[in-house]
C-alpha cells in the first residue's frame, strides 16, 4: 500500500479498505472505550463520549459512499488524489517535497511531480487555501496507507477531539443542561454529515471549536496560559490558513465576550457603571483596528474584494448551468451600504434555508427537514424572549460565551447567505457556525422555559458532587 502507484482517478472504494477500516475501528473504538472507562468516574458527561465517537466515525463512512457513488466524486476525492500526489512524492523524493510543500504554490513546483506521483488538482494546487488541505491531510493518508476510506475516518475522528473540548466547556458553563447541549454540539445531523469528510468545512468547524475553548479556559484562569494561548494561536493559524474570512465572524463576538467577562470581575458597581462605557468603545476600537490589519493581510478575502466577489456571485447564480440549485437574494452593490441593504435576507439563508420545498435531491431533503425543525425552534424562542427580554438580557449578562455563539451565528449567516450561489455549496458553508447556532437555541429554551428550568434545576445538585476541576459551578448560576 505504500509503494507508489500509477496515478488513477479513484472511483470506488477497493474491498480491501473495507478490511483496513475494520482493524482501523478496533483500534479507535478501543482507545475511546478506554477514555470513556477512565474519565466517567470524575466525570458523568463522559457517557457521551463513545456515542459521539461512532457517530462522527460513521458519519464519515457514509459520507464517503454517498460522494463516491452518489455524486461519483468532487471536492473530497479531489482533495484526496491532490494529497495523495503529495505523498507519492515524499516516498520518491523527500526533498522535492519538503520544497514543493514549504514553498508557495508555483509552476516549477508543478513540474515536480510528474506521472508517477500523480500530479495535484491545478485549481487546488495554485490556490494556497486548498493546498494547504492537501498538505495538512498527507500525514493521515500515509498513516492509512493512501486508502480515501480510512484516511477520512481518521480526519473525522481526530476532528471530533475539538467538538468533545467544546462540550467540555458548555458543560462547565451549564451544568444540568449535558444532554442538550450533547445534542446540539455532537449530535447534529449536517455537522456530523458535512464536517465528517475530506473538506474545508471538517477543518474549519474543529478550529473554531478549539479557539473558544482556548479562550474560555484563558478567560476563566483554567490550566496554563502558556498552553491555552498556543491552543488559541494554533486555532488561528488553521483558520487564517483554511478560511481566512471566519475570522470576520468570529472576533467581533469573541472581543465583546472577553470585555463583557474583564467587566464582570469588577466588585464596585460604581466602577462598573462607570467603566463599561470606556469598555464597550475600547472594545469597538479593538474590533475595528483588528478587523483592518487582518482585512490588510488577507489579499483576496479583504472585506472590499469579498463584497465585490459576493456581488458577482449573485448575479451569476441567475444563470441556468445551476438548473434550478440556486437561490437569488436580488443584486446589491459592493458596498458596505449595499451589503446592510441585503442583511435581512441573507440571514434568512444563512439560518433557514434550504427549505424542504426548495429540496432537488435526497442529501438537499434531510438537510430541508433539519432547517424547518431549527425554523420552528427558533420562531418559539423569539416568542419566549418577547415576553420576558429582560431576563433573557439578564441570561447573557451572567453567561458572556452566550454572547459570542449569537454574535458569530448571526455574523456568518449574513457572510453565509451573501457570498454563496447555490444550496449545495450553502449547506457545507453552514457547517462552521451550525452547532454554535444549535446550541444556542437549545441552551436558550432551557433557561426560558419552565420545563427546561425544572430539569436543569434537578440535574444540577447530583453533578455538584463531581470535582470543581471539571464541572464549576458558582454562586447563583441559575437564571431567575
Amino acid at each position: 500500500m505504500f509503494e507508489i502507484e500509477n496515478f488513477s482517478y479513484i472511483r470506488f472504494i477497493h474491498p480491501f479498505e473495507w478490511v483496513m477500516l475494520g482493524i482501523y475501528c478496533i483500534v479507535i473504538f478501543a482507545i475511546t472505550f478506554g477514555i470513556q472507562v477512565f474519565r466517567i468516574r470524575k466525570n458523568p458527561v463522559y457517557r457521551y463520549y463513545t456515542w459521539g465517537v461512532f457517530m462522527k466515525v460513521m458519519s464519515s463512512v457514509v459520507f464517503c459512499l454517498i460522494y463516491i457513488y452518489y455524486y461519483n466524486g468532487g471536492d473530497t476525492v479531489s482533495y484526496y488524489e491532490t494529497s495523495r500526489a503529495v505523498v507519492n512524492l515524499a516516498l520518491k523524493d523527500i526533498g522535492s517535497c519538503i520544497d514543493v510543500i514549504s514553498s508557495s504554490p508555483s509552476l516549477s513546483g508543478y513540474m515536480t511531480f510528474d506521472r508517477e506521483t500523480g500530479y495535484p488538482w491545478p485549481y487546488m494546487y495554485f490556490d494556497s487555501q486548498s493546498f494547504f488541505m492537501a498538505k495538512t491531510f498527507a500525514p493521515l493518508l500515509f498513516l492509512s496507507g493512501k486508502s480515501y476510506l480510512v484516511s477520512s475516518v481518521m480526519l473525522s475522528w481526530f476532528s471530533f477531539f475539538g467538538m468533545w473540548q467544546f462540550y467540555l466547556t458548555l458543560c462547565r458553563h451549564f451544568p444540568g443542561m449535558e444532554k442538550r447541549i450533547a445534542y446540539g454540539i455532537l449530535f447534529v445531523p449536517s455537522v456530523l454529515f458535512w464536517g465528517s469528510g475530506i473538506l474545508k468545512d471538517t477543518i474549519t468547524f474543529s478550529a473554531v471549536c478549539w479557539f473558544i475553548v482556548g479562550m474560555d479556559n484563558i478567560l476563566t484562569s483554567r490550566g496554563g496560559r502558556v498552553k491555552n494561548g498556543l491552543i488559541v494561536l494554533a486555532a488561528l493559524y488553521a483558520l487564517l490558513s483554511v478560511k481566512p474570512y471566519v475570522l470576520y465572524s468570529l472576533l467581533p463576538g469573541t472581543v465583546i465576550w472577553a470585555v463583557t467577562v474583564w467587566v464582570k470581575r469588577i466588585e464596585s458597581k460604581f466602577i462598573k457603571v462607570t467603566m463599561i462605557p470606556v469598555a464597550v468603545v475600547a472594545a469597538l476600537i479593538m474590533g475595528y483596528l483588528g478587523l483592518s490589519v487582518l482585512s490588510g493581510k488577507m489579499g483576496k478575502f479583504s472585506v472590499e474584494k469579498m463584497l465585490v466577489t459576493a456581488s458577482i456571485t449573485q448575479k451569476d447564480l441567475k444563470q441556468d448551468y445551476y438548473h434550478g440549485s440556486s437561490f437569488d437574494i436580488g443584486d446589491f452593490e459592493p458596498t458596505v451600504t449595499g451589503m446592510l441593504s441585503k442583511v435581512p435576507i441573507a440571514m434568512r439563508v444563512g439560518l433557514f434555508q434550504p427549505f424542504i420545498w426548495e429540496s432537488r435531491n435526497i442529501v438537499m431533503i434531510f438537510s430541508g427537514i433539519e432547517n424547518l425543525t431549527y425554523l420552528v425552534l427558533a420562531v418559539f424562542l423569539i416568542f419566549k424572549i418577547f415576553r420576558n427580554p429582560r431576563r433573557f438580557f439578564k441570561i447573557l449578562n451572567q453567561y458572556p460565551i452566550l454572547i459570542l455563539l449569537m454574535l458569530y451565528t448571526l455574523l456568518f449567516s449574513v457572510m453565509v447567505g451573501l457570498a454563496t450561489s447555490n444550496f449545495g455549496a450553502l449547506v457545507r458553508f453552514k457547517i462552521a457556525f451550525m452547532s454554535c447556532y444549535v446550541v444556542l437555541l437549545f441552551i436558550l429554551h432551557g433557561f426560558l422555559s419552565k420545563q427546561g428550568e425544572k430539569e436543569r434545576r434537578e440535574q444540577v445538585s447530583p453533578l455538584r458532587k463531581t470535582p470543581s476541576r471539571y464541572l464549576q459551578v458558582s454562586k447563583g448560576s441559575t437564571v431567575r
